[in-house]
């Protein structure tokens, strides 16, 4: 598993876990919302129960108190405590939520219509002076049927509702209880991953960093021998087989370095037997080999001269000469490359650098009448790049094609675009010229080649070696006939 998946499924743990916590902390929250709201629904229904039974106990007090004072407002104050019993029965109605509360409410009701009944005929009898009627009907039905039956169903409503609330107390603790096991346990998780993730970078990343890092400062100080563990399959593993390479190539450079100054002391036949064993390090050679290599051969064809004789002396000096002439053109050329083994990296407008290359060809694109297309895709912007190398490597393509297109006319094409990832910039350039076989496109990346002129071969090898130390790839392909279509690919950094 490499460094950012791990990373990540740490922190994806984490999150969950986080997530978990605040998932519960909200069920806990609404779980005792609606505890709360269930209690208060039970206690409001007791309360209006009792506020029934304390209305309907007022009011049958006037019954005796009639009986025995003979009290003439007995009957007004018996229906002035009913008023406000009918309003309590409607509040009570609204809260019950299910049909074994309305039944509740509906007995009640009925026990609350018969004693009321019951007692305005008391009353009825006690004003038509039939005293002895009223007097067993308080007795024997009010007072003991009709109270009794009142009293059982509203104590019934009334502890109905006591064990509902305590049934609802019972599932809000176990509530309370599950969710602070569940707190506990994540607590418990996300703790215990917060230590693992801090022994795992003490120990898998930040001492691979600082070994990185002192691999590094030993190199500034010239130890090349230094190499990093390259097992890690991960991006640390990446970044250390990185740098080993990079330290070999360093390595190869120096060692080239001081081979090009070796061979401008040897004759032609050394350099040609030399050339046999390290060709392909010459090819990979940098822009100040590749001038080394050139001088070199350029002093030994002059030693060679100072002890030629032969007739044919002449011939070789001006081979000679047009060689000196393939040379300076070939130190300019560099020079305007700058060395592309330093890079100067900056944030560069791409479409602006293309647009002022195109247009420093303009001049030579009219005079040869040269079909032109320009495309520049709306996503290219900005990159990090060397802007001089990079100007100049594009402008070495152009300058290709031009030179594979007749005197007049042709078509040539520069286009830029990003790669179907996003990863990539790409720069095209094509033209249907003369082209070239493909052993032939090759050779030109050789600097120790010529072209037909007798001028070497710099242009290319200069513009691959730039490509590639940004990281990028460059190539070309050509049939004869057909023309040559050369692309740029360059990595796109933050």
């Amino acid at each position: 598993m490499n460094l950012r998946r791990k990373l990540l499924t740490t922190f994806g743990v984490l999150a969950l876990l986080g997530l978990t916590i605040v998932g519960v902390t909200f069920w806990v929250i609404l779980q005792w919302q609606s505890s709360s709201e269930d209690l208060n629904g039970h206690y409001l229904r007791s309360l209006e129960v009792q506020r029934i039974r304390a209305a309907t106990l007022e009011a049958t007090r006037e019954v005796p108190d009639a009986l025995g004072d003979e009290d003439p407002n007995a009957r007004a104050e018996f229906e002035a405590a009913l008023q406000s019993v009918d309003r309590e029965f409607e509040l009570w109605s609204d809260l019950a939520e299910n049909e074994e509360e309305m039944r509740q409410v509906r007995e009640v009701r009925e026990a609350y219509d018969t004693i009321v009944g019951n007692s305005r005929e008391f009353f009825d009898l006690l004003e038509s002076g039939r005293r002895e009627e009223a007097a067993r009907l308080s007795d024997t039905v009010i007072e003991e049927e009709n109270f009794d039956a009142f009293q059982r169903t509203t104590e019934a409503a009334i502890a109905s509702d006591r064990e509902k609330r305590d049934v609802v107390q019972a599932n809000d603790r176990e509530v309370r209880r599950t969710a602070q096991l569940v707190l506990v346990i994540a607590a418990f998780g996300t703790i215990s991953l917060l230590f693992l993730l801090a022994a795992y970078l003490v120990s898998d990343l930040f001492r691979p960093l600082k070994g990185v890092e002192d691999a590094l400062r030993d190199v500034g100080r010239g130890d090349l021998n230094r190499r990093l563990d390259a097992e890690r399959s991960d991006e640390l593993g990446a970044v250390s087989r990185a740098f080993n390479g990079m330290v070999e190539s360093i390595s190869e450079r120096e060692r080239m370095g001081g081979l090009a100054s070796n061979q401008a002391a040897k004759a032609d036949g050394a350099e040609e037997d030399g050339e046999s064993g390290n060709g392909s390090a010459w090819r990979n050679a940098p822009s100040r080999v590749t001038l080394h290599r050139l001088v070199s051969q350029l002093r030994s064809r002059v030693a060679q001269l100072n002890d030629d004789e032969a007739a044919g002396a002449g011939g070789e000096q001006r081979e000679l000469v047009s060689q000196l002439d393939g040379l300076s053109q070939a130190v300019a050329r560099v020079t305007e490359f700058g060395f592309p083994l330093d890079l100067d990296l900056s944030r560069t407008d791409v479409r602006a650098l293309l647009y002022r290359v195109f247009m420093r060809f303009g001049d030579e694109f009219a005079e040869r009448a040269v079909s032109l297309d320009l495309e520049i895709a709306p996503e290219v912007g900005h990159a990090v790049v060397d802007k001089l190398k990079l100007r100049e490597a594009v402008a070495e393509l152009l300058r290709n094609a031009l030179e594979a297109l007749p005197e007049s006319g042709g078509h040539l094409g520069l286009r830029s675009r990003l790669s179907e990832d996003g990863t990539e910039l790409l720069i095209e350039v094509a033209d249907d010229g003369a082209g070239a076989e493909q052993s032939l496109i090759d050779r030109a990346f050789d600097p120790t080649s010529y072209d037909d002129g007798g001028r070497p071969r710099t242009g290319l090898t200069l513009t691959k070696a730039v490509i590639e130390q940004h990281g990028g790839r460059f190539g070309i392909e050509s049939e004869p006939g057909e023309g040559t279509y050369a692309q740029i690919r360059l990595p796109l950094r933050g």
